[in-house]
């Protein structure tokens, strides 16, 4: 049997759950990180400070010059860490084999549980489905056969997304059809 891997990545997740607890702050460019006043980089940002070319990883300075009007917050490591423990208890109870990335992404290997396609599509709905419902967080999944076509394939449809990569066909025309 070939393997079935779910690619599960919040969407902005630290802007995300700063939305969730606060949602004067929603539709707002919002930028986690340092102030402007200090040195330091963005960790995450909303996908309204994107629109302004705001991204991870960008210089605090930087992200100012383009979005001087963006609300600016230092990250709630602790709030973060907390909200991460409550998705793994979702994608565990739908995966024995769990790899996560940092706080906010994991593979989850589907192949002995769902055993084929269909099944793995319903996971995925209903880790999406539980994601918001319990937490009120979004999400983008991939589906594929593999991580690297998963972490493609939920890199697709962000925000809140939903993809599939069944092939190594599919993820040729995928890349080349770009």
């Amino acid at each position: 049997m070939n393997q079935i891997i779910l690619h599960v990545d919040m969407d902005a997740f630290y802007a995300s759950v700063e939305v969730r607890d606060d949602p004067s702050l929603r539709g707002k460019p919002l930028i986690i990180g340092s102030l402007p006043t200090e040195r330091g980089v963005v960790a995450t940002c909303s996908y309204e400070a994107r629109k302004f070319g705001v991204h991870s990883g960008m210089n605090i300075k930087d992200a100012w010059r383009l979005c001087p009007q963006g609300i600016y917050r230092h990250p709630n490591f602790d709030k973060y860490t907390q909200v991460s423990r409550e998705l793994r208890e979702i994608w565990h109870s739908y995966a024995a084999d769990l790899e996560t990335i940092a706080l906010d992404e994991a593979y989850l290997d589907l192949t002995e549980r769902a055993r084929d396609w269909k099944a793995a599509r319903e996971i995925a709905r209903t880790i999406k489905r539980r994601t918001w419902e319990e937490l009120h967080l979004t999400c983008s999944v991939g589906l594929a056969y593999s991580k690297t076509a998963a972490k493609t394939a939920s890199e697709e449809k962000k925000p809140d997304g939903y993809f599939e990569i069944l092939t190594p066909e599919d993820f040729v025309h995928l890349i080349l059809d770009r």
